[in-house]
Order: C-alpha cells, then sequence, then structure tokens
C-alpha cells in the first residue's frame, strides 16, 4: 500500500504545487481582496435612555454618522449595501461634560474594517426643568383710534425644558398677537416663543404647551362736536350775539360699542335769561358713564348787547305809492297826519337815526289783506335791529 504512494512521487509532489499555485492565482485574479469606504453610515448610541433616567441630555447634538472602509473578498463585499451598515456605540455610565465613546461595526468575521473617525466625543449636560412667565406682545396696531383695553389669556405660565445652558439663556416666553385689520374685540390662539434678553428666539428647548389663548379687548377713541346747552331765552331789552366755546370738539375714550352710538357730547345746562352783560362761565362737560375725555370742563364766552330803541315821527306824506295797477285814489287814505315809527338798536350802535334814515312805503302789487287795504313797509339806511310801525296798514278809498 506504501508502495502505491511513493510510486512517481516526483510527479505527485510537482502537480501538488501546481494545484496550489493555480488556487492562488484564481483566489487573486477572480476573487481578489478589495477595499470599500462608505460615507455617511449611521452611529447608533445604545443605552441612550440612561441619559432621561438621570436628568442628562445630550447638548449639542452630535453629528451621528462616520466614514467606513471595508477590507474584504470581492465576492464578500459585493453583497453588503450602505443600508446593512450601521454603526454601534454605548453610553454605559455617562457624566456631565465630554463623554468619549469607542465605534464598532458588525461585520462577518473575514471582513476587517476602519471606522474615520474611531470614537466620538458627546457632550452632555444636565437636562432641566422650570417654570417661566408668558408675555402678550401685539404687533401691527394699524387703526390709530383703537387701542388695547385688556388682555386676558390663559396658560399665563409654562415649563421649559432642556440643556441647562439653553434654558439659563430663555429670558421670558411671549406671544406675538398680529392686531393688523382688526377693529373689534377677538379672540385668537398665539405660539409661544422662548426668547433671550435681546428678544431672539432659544432654539432647542421643549416648550410644555406650545399655545396661549388670548381674549384682546379694545377702547376706541374718537373726536366729536362739543354742544352748549342752552336753557331760556334772554332778557327783554337785551340781544345775545354770540358764544364762543373754547373747545369745539372733545376727545372720548371707551369700548368700541358705546364709542360708536355718541354722536355728540353736551355740556352742563345754563340759563340764559338773567344774561344782561358779556361773561365768561366754566360749564362741566356731561360725559357718559365710563367714557373718558381729554377734557372735563370747557370756557364759553358770551357776548350781549342791550337794545335801545328810538320813537320817530314821519309825515304820512312822505310815504311812496309804489306800483298803482288799480289806480286807486291814494289821497283817500285812512292814515294820521303823522306816523309813529319805533326803531330799536344795539347799545352804542344807531343813536344818529333820524327820520330822514327811515324810508316808508306801500308796494300796491302785493297779496292784500283785505281788499284796498296794504302793509306799510319801510327802508333803514342804518343798521338797526327792528323796525315797528304804528299804524301797520293804510286802506285806500275810505
Amino acid at each position: 500500500m506504501i508502495d502505491i504512494f511513493k510510486r512517481n512521487l516526483k510527479i505527485k509532489t510537482i502537480s501538488t504545487f501546481f494545484a496550489f499555485f493555480m488556487w492562488i492565482y484564481v483566489m487573486a485574479e477572480v476573487d481578489p481582496i478589495i477595499l470599500k469606504d462608505y460615507d455617511q453610515i449611521p452611529i447608533k448610541i445604545n443605552n441612550v435612555d440612561i441619559l432621561q433616567e438621570n436628568d442628562m441630555v445630550l447638548y449639542p447634538e452630535p453629528e451621528l454618522n462616520a466614514k467606513v472602509i471595508l477590507r474584504g473578498r470581492r465576492s464578500l463585499l459585493k453583497e453588503i449595501r450602505k443600508n446593512d451598515l450601521e454603526i454601534n456605540t454605548n453610553l454605559k455610565s455617562p457624566k456631565i461634560g465630554v463623554n468619549k465613546l469607542e465605534l464598532d461595526l458588525d461585520v462577518p468575521s473575514n471582513i476587517t474594517y476602519t471606522i474615520m473617525p474611531s470614537n466620538i466625543s458627546l457632550n452632555v449636560e444636565e437636562s432641566i426643568y422650570t417654570k417661566k412667565e408668558i408675555a402678550i406682545k401685539t404687533t401691527n396696531t394699524s387703526n390709530k383710534d383703537l387701542k388695547v383695553d385688556q388682555i386676558n389669556y390663559s396658560p399665563k405660565s409654562t415649563f421649559v425644558e432642556g440643556p441647562k445652558s439653553l434654558v439659563e439663556n430663555v429670558d421670558k416666553l411671549i406671544c406675538k398677537v398680529d392686531l393688523k385689520n382688526k377693529s373689534k374685540n377677538f379672540n385668537s390662539k398665539a405660539q409661544i416663543i422662548p426668547v433671550d434678553k435681546n428678544g431672539k428666539t432659544v432654539e432647542g428647548v421643549n416648550i410644555k404647551d406650545q399655545y396661549t389663548y388670548v381674549d384682546i379687548g379694545f377702547t376706541k377713541s374718537k373726536k366729536i362736536p362739543l354742544i352748549l346747552n342752552l336753557k331760556g331765552e334772554i332778557g327783554e331789552g337785551y340781544k345775545l350775539l354770540g358764544y364762543e366755546l373754547n373747545s369745539k370738539t372733545v376727545n372720548i375714550t371707551g369700548k368700541i360699542e358705546q364709542i360708536d352710538a355718541i354722536k355728540d357730547i353736551y355740556t352742563q345746562e345754563i340759563d340764559i335769561s338773567d344774561l344782561t352783560e358779556n361773561k365768561n362761565i366754566n360749564l362741566n362737560i356731561n360725559i357718559p358713564q365710563d367714557i373718558e375725555s381729554d377734557i372735563k370742563s370747557v370756557n364759553v364766552s358770551f357776548k350781549v348787547a342791550k337794545l335801545v330803541s328810538k320813537n320817530l315821527t314821519i309825515s304820512s306824506k312822505r310815504i311812496e305809492y309804489k306800483d298803482n295797477i288799480h289806480n286807486l285814489d291814494i289821497s283817500k287814505n285812512n292814515l294820521p297826519e303823522d306816523i309813529n315809527v319805533k326803531v330799536t338798536y344795539l347799545e352804542g350802535n344807531g343813536r344818529d337815526v333820524s327820520e330822514k334814515d327811515v324810508q316808508i312805503f306801500v308796494n300796491m302789487q302785493d297779496e292784500q289783506v283785505e281788499p284796498s287795504k296794504f302793509r306799510i313797509k319801510y327802508n333803514v339806511l342804518k343798521e338797526v335791529e327792528s323796525v315797528h310801525i304804528d299804524p301797520e296798514y293804510v286802506v285806500i278809498g275810505e
């Protein structure tokens, strides 16, 4: 049996070496060892829940991917896709500050790998939870006549959670409410925004309540006429020439519905029946309940003049008969020889009014009170308040 193996030993040895080298050749040429690299392979941190259990958080959030280079036979590597790769690391005993973790990759044993970088540094911060008040900030107040009177909102505070360095940077929580085109009371849902002392939004913190519900109430301002509330008539022998208020309008402010219903406002009542001279009087303004005004009182200046009467006697012969279209005999009239004319004027005016300043006439085209009965009319060349003629009528033909 042993002789069989010893036969042609040289040839068999050569054949064995030849077969071995042929296998080496085939493996090198047909299925060579190659390198293959993959970018942006995700890193999975195992046991990350331990952070929450210990009131910790990763901040800033790390770049959880790395580059992987695989080395192995082509036949093996061609079966591996990028999605099949996942780098692992383990957060065993985290501490506040920088934690350095080694990276690992699960691949078949006949494949080697290189991870770049081979480890990552994770910064761990204390996670804190604190309560902050909410402030409402209104923007775009376009209607100058409207003013925010009251703001009711709920909730008025909420909790902020996150890395200590970020939470401590939150100065306050604000909600912006846009008032553009608003003309009446309204309610709105407003997002809660964490901001720092410079008013910039702080990113990376969690707000327990995302929104607050806001009710906005307005007051409205309007300028309206101020009216003098007069009572009685000025006494006989006097004339009210006029009056002037030192403010003809008043600016009022109140609830929109009330303001819209008010068209004017009166002063307190003043009786002018005893007014006999120029006078300045301060009067309160009757402001409706729950309404504010820019002024509470007003000064009124009255201008009063005394009336003076003067009796004149004018001959009836001076009466001019105009447009005698019926050809009546004007010589036949019932007038006395003299006609009494009482002229009333303002004191200081008209003192020099005389008979020659008064023209009396009859317009015979006017509609008659009775047949042949005409009203006696007048013209006065100077300024007077009134003229009374006695008799008032003339009858032609009697």
